[in-house]
């Protein structure tokens, strides 16, 4: 039992690795952007990115890089599973409260014994609300490869297989940082493309 309950808050937390409020308002650009598609295929570009303005993507982009350096030092952790300075100070790099999320990592990683050998992929983000201070985005977690174990026995994961969450980060004197996530309530599933 216990070591379900760890494996699902390991789970839980790979894929809630923040998000109302915004400043501007969508302004139409007829300019295309850089798609945020994983890779070229014949699936049609996504559209989303129209509705903002050439600034607006600006500060997604610069906070959506920010977020994805975030997502790479914690599945880094998450898969060691070891407290170390390095991890207080990754937290106070990227996130607005460092101590909730510290004490969440040991709690499932290091007290726990999980440890996330295989992290979920990254199949896209799109934004949903660009402000001055604040961007909200959504991306697609792809679980079907995730391999999660505690205590050195791997934990089966269950559909779906595709989750999506909706993540806030916030313009800081620090730069961008991860402040919350909008949806942490229920599972929302996705698409393999960016809508």
């Amino acid at each position: 039992m216990k070591r379900t309950l760890i494996a699902a808050t390991a789970l839980a937390l790979a894929g809630t690795l923040t998000g109302c409020g915004g400043d501007d308002e969508p302004k139409a650009d007829p300019t295309p952007t850089e798609s945020t598609s994983p890779s070229a295929t014949t699936t049609p570009e996504p559209t989303w990115d129209d509705k903002f303005s050439p600034a607006q993507m600006k500060r997604y982009r610069a906070a959506r890089d920010r977020w994805l350096e975030f997502w790479a030092f914690y599945t880094e952790i998450a898969r060691k599973g070891v407290d170390t300075p390095g991890v207080m100070q990754g937290f106070e790099k990227y996130t607005m409260s460092p101590l909730g999320e510290r004490s969440a990592f040991l709690d499932s990683y290091v007290r726990g014994g999980a440890r996330m050998e295989v992290p979920p992929e990254v199949l896209w983000t799109s934004a949903t609300k660009i402000g001055k201070e604040t961007v909200d985005f959504r991306y697609c977690l792809d679980n079907t490869n995730i391999r999660i174990t505690v205590n050195g026995k791997v934990t089966p994961q269950k559909p779906p297989y595709l989750v999506e969450r909706t993540i806030r980060m916030r313009k800081t004197s620090k730069g961008w940082l991860k402040e919350r996530y909008l949806n942490d309530k229920g599972v929302k599933t996705c698409t393999p493309t960016a809508p």
